[in-house]
């Protein structure tokens, strides 16, 4: 058993009596499972659940897009299992966000790309993931500086050539991560109580890795 189908097998147990829950997707071709894969499930819910209880592992990273009466969620948990849930009836019910939340998200799944052999995807979502890093760090010299309008750099238009440097490193998921690190850094310029957490990214990338 793969913890795809384990992962499947635990939301039907822990969903709300009287909930359907439909796989589609590789889940239901175990045969072509691997590490990168993730769970796709359609579920009808008769209860709320929060996400923690229903599959059975601490939520990381996600997406949320309602709708109307659909919700959809896009999970990576905290050990590195991902699942993709298409919820009628009731809701999945997420914890507070990180404010890190879309960086965290698009590693995960950048690194997923770059295991998956998809390095055009994989780069485009780690751009993404710099761009953001490196608006932290614009406003971090706006605010010290007190101005938006720079004729000349600062001492931290260093983090440019650190953005640079970690772009013409090697494609892979591992870039995806050194991309995550970056982001943690230059957020602690805007944010010096901010703790990056990159065990769940650490987590798909070893799971991926594994098989």
């Amino acid at each position: 058993m793969t913890w795809q189908t384990d992962l499947l097998e635990g939301i039907r147990t822990r969903a709300p009596a009287g909930s359907t829950v439909e796989p589609y997707g590789s889940v239901t071709e175990p045969g072509t499972l691997d590490g990168w894969s993730d769970v796709d499930v359609a579920l009808t819910l008769t209860a709320d659940v929060d996400a923690e209880t229903l599959l059975g592992g601490t939520p990381w990273a996600w997406q949320e897009h309602q709708d109307g009466a659909t919700q959809t969620v896009r999970l990576v948990l905290v050990d590195g299992r991902r699942v993709d849930l298409t919820v009628q009836g009731e809701r999945v019910r997420l914890p507070a966000s990180p404010v890190d939340a879309s960086v965290r998200f698009d590693a995960a799944l950048a690194a997923v790309r770059f295991g998956r052999g998809n390095d055009l995807i994989g780069m485009h979502l780690v751009l993404g993931i710099v761009r953001t890093a490196l608006v932290d760090v614009m406003i971090a010299v706006d605010r010290a500086t007190g101005t938006d309008h720079h004729r000349s750099g600062s001492p931290l238009d260093a983090r440019a050539s650190e953005a640079s440097a970690l772009l013409a490193g090697p494609l892979g998921p591992e870039l995806a991560l050194r991309a995550a690190e970056f982001a943690g850094r230059c957020r602690s310029e805007i944010d010096p109580d901010h703790r990056a957490d990159w065990s769940g990214l650490r987590a798909v990338i070893a799971s991926g890795a594994g098989g």
